[in-house]
């Protein structure tokens, strides 16, 4: 499929002074909308599991093996470095939005390169804007998450792809990039199936002469160079299994949890067969790359619809740039291209204003509570908490609570074992109390922690008849809201913080009184003085 570019392709300075205007208008917007979400916009629990791996591969830990992480390794592994630069911090996930930016202004270019090749300068503008500005694709690029890397590699791999004759050297680059993509997500393997079809849809249908068959060999090659060098990494380590089970075993055990999967697959043939009409219909488009890429948006999205598990607006990311390139050619065919277009950016602008909750400050929230992680838990200490939020602590309890997890121990398929990781790793800092705590942890750390503002650390509220029990041993001191008390525990007199062990005690002195873990009320917390709730 050689790549014809149109002839006499209008630039910024040939447009009507309007549709300049228009164009700069919404690029001044679309960055200033940029700097007050980046600032603003609240962190997703994803980023701070995705940012929780990134920091086991600089603390000297191994992904899948001692962290758990169902995703595929090169984005955590890219980004350790950078981490290790910013060093531990409370804001740190607004440090690590910043290589999201140069990942989106890659996107942004590169549909800006395959608008041009398939259109013109025109397309080509209003595509990269139309994109900059979609709601889900501003809002997701934003944030520090695997998708904005593989929707990079993708995007220049097609950049590859489209550039010229498929020689050996072109596919060679171009596998390497989708085997890159493969090492960021598995959702690669869609692309991969979603490029075979439509190869072969346009192959059959739409090209009038037979090009000599592409050297896919250098392609595949250059694919497998990546992943293998993770596989033979994983294996050399002694974590073969455990990168197996976390990156496709765990998360393929889903479908033991869903009942209505049958949907998709039923009307897959139907869905093709709506397809490959169409597909015939237009087979006289003079375009092949436009036609390819169509029938590539159409394959992908009938394949993630019928087959995918779990499916989310990021899971479009790899589309989107193809759809604002369709999407600006059509308007361009308007009868008023300027007030077509202007109608689009103020529909996009206003939803945008909407799910990005008015850029409202967001942020706040995860930034105070990590003030308090910080200071309540120290360097070398476990945390159990949700996802891996607090960054910089390892986690007793082995998965992460997203959404996977937490719909297999719905159906019995993972163990909560919670209550007994907690005790053997000597866990005296926990998570605020919240839904996504499974049934049996959240009654062991309601029963066994005590709210210090935005965590909790172990301890209990001491009954008015004195007693209370401890189900982690360790080192704990007995507070009022005066400060530490004094009285008599197990039957000796208390005059400062003590080792206790598992089991019931007794308190004879103040009433409403806590215990709670000693090192906790040094680093300046206790349940009687809530901290860090200004947010």
């Amino acid at each position: 499929m050689g790549v014809r570019v149109p002839q006499g392709a209008p630039d910024l300075i040939r447009l009507s002074k309007k549709e300049r205007l228009l164009l700069l208008a919404t690029a001044a917007v679309t960055l200033l909308a940029r700097a007050l979400a980046y600032f603003r916009y609240r962190f997703d629990s994803d980023e701070q599991q995705h940012l929780h791996v990134v920091w086991s591969w600089t603390a000297g830990l191994l992904p899948y093996r001692d962290t758990f992480d169902n995703h595929a390794p090169l984005f955590h592994w890219l980004m350790s470095p950078l981490l290790l630069l910013f060093g531990e911090r409370a804001d740190i996930l607004l440090w690590m939005r910043l290589p999201m930016l140069a990942l989106f202004a890659f996107v942004v270019w590169s549909t800006y390169i395959l608008g041009k090749r398939l259109y013109d300068e025109r397309v080509a503008m209003w595509a990269a804007m139309l994109l900059a500005l979609f709601p889900p694709f501003f809002l997701k690029s934003l944030e520090f998450r695997t998708d904005n890397l593989w929707t990079t590699f993708w995007m220049a791999a097609l950049v590859v792809l489209t550039s010229g004759a498929m020689n050996a050297r072109r596919m060679f680059v171009f596998g390497l990039l989708l085997g890159c993509a493969f090492a960021t997500s598995l959702k690669t393997s869609l692309l991969i199936l979603t490029i075979v079809l439509a190869a072969l849809i346009t192959y059959v249908f739409a090209l009038r002469r037979r090009a000599a068959r592409p050297p896919i060999h250098w392609a595949i090659f250059g694919f497998i160079l990546a992943p293998t060098a993770f596989a033979i990494y994983f294996a050399a380590k002694g974590a073969w299994d455990p990168f197996v089970y976390c990156a496709f075993t765990f998360n393929g055990e889903l479908a033991k949890t869903r009942d209505n999967l049958w949907i998709g697959r039923a009307i897959f043939p139907f869905t093709s067969a709506a397809l490959l009409y169409v597909a015939w219909r237009f087979r006289a488009n003079a375009h092949p790359w436009r036609y390819f890429f169509a029938m590539s948006i159409g394959v992908y999205t009938i394949v993630l619809a019928s087959f995918w598990i779990l499916i989310s607006p990021r899971d479009f990311l790899g589309i989107m740039p193809l759809l604002a390139i369709f999407a600006a050619a059509f308007a361009t065919r308007a009868k008023n291209v300027v007030a077509t277009f202007a109608a689009i950016v103020i529909a996009m602008f206003i939803t945008l204003w909407y799910y990005a909750e008015r850029f409202e400050n967001k942020t706040a929230w995860h930034v105070t509570m990590m003030q308090q992680a910080l200071r309540l838990s120290h360097p070398g200490e476990t945390l159990m908490d949700y996802k891996g939020e607090t960054i910089y602590r390892r986690r007793p309890f082995f998965y992460a609570f997203e959404y996977i997890t937490r719909a297999q121990l719905a159906h019995g398929l993972i163990r909560d074992t919670v209550p007994e990781d907690v005790v053997r790793e000597r866990t005296y800092v926990a998570q605020a109390d919240g839904p996504m705590w499974p049934p049996r942890a959240r009654a062991f750390l309601s029963a066994n922690f005590l709210n210090m503002g935005r965590l909790r650390a172990a301890g209990q509220m001491i009954a008015s008849d004195g007693s209370f029990s401890i189900a982690i041993p360790g080192e704990y001191i007995i507070v009022g809201p005066s400060g530490e008390l004094r009285g008599t525990l197990d039957g000796i007199p208390y005059v400062s913080a003590r080792a206790l062990d598992a089991g019931a005690h007794k308190w004879i002195g103040a009433e409403g009184a806590a215990v709670m873990w000693a090192p906790a009320f040094r680093r300046g917390h206790s349940p009687f003085h809530l901290r860090d709730l200004e947010f």
